[in-house]
């Protein structure tokens, strides 16, 4: 039997190298991970997202903060799962002190690119994108999301029955986080594998 496909999209300053995305194939090795790099700028990023998807029969989407916000609004028919998704990017990024300057990647980025900078501007862009919220779309929210808040409430009215409280992670997933077999995460990736 084939293995799934898994395409894990990275949170803000991140990149398809992320520890994040390196640890989940280390640690699920029954599942093909695949990542891109995507940008602050989402309409280009989610139909970056929805093309990979399309061209390599991508089985499961996931991602993590930013990329869990691509995550719920990619219109994708698979199941997603967003961990700590930042659900209104124009305002829970707008604090960071990212904004308006120019910074570098946390990680090595495919087109080499590695310093951007995202003004308040460009978090308009965010304003009025669509989630496509389906019966497979399941988030993950910590009680103790430090960078974002307690976004409990929101994720619950978003997924309804298919939100998972984690007491196991604050904002970020951590390798420790990931190698935990039945760890938040791993318990609703395989509901699907």
């Amino acid at each position: 039997m084939s293995k799934k496909k898994l395409l894990y999209i990275h949170g803000f300053r991140s990149s398809a190298q992320s520890s994040t995305i390196l640890n989940i194939k280390a640690n699920y090795l029954g599942v093909e991970v695949h990542a891109i790099d995507v940008t602050h700028h989402p309409v280009e990023s989610i139909k970056m997202i929805e093309k990979y998807i399309a061209d390599h029969g991508i089985d499961i989407l996931a991602g993590t903060s930013l990329g869990g916000f691509y995550t719920l609004c990619a219109n994708v028919d698979i199941p997603k799962i967003a961990v700590n998704p930042a659900i209104n990017p124009e305002t829970s990024l707008r604090h960071l002190p990212e904004i308006g300057q120019e910074v570098e990647y946390f990680n090595p980025r495919a087109d080499g690119v590695q310093t951007f900078t995202c003004s308040v501007e460009d978090l308009e862009e965010f304003v009025g994108i669509e989630k496509h919220i389906t019966p497979d779309t399941h988030i993950v929210g910590s009680s103790h999301d430090e960078m974002l808040g307690d976004l409990r409430p929101q994720y619950r009215q978003l997924a309804g029955d298919h939100f998972h409280e984690s007491n196991q992670l604050g904002h970020r997933i951590t390798p420790e986080f990931i190698a935990i077999p039945t760890g938040d995460f791993y318990k609703v990736l395989s509901q699907f594998l």
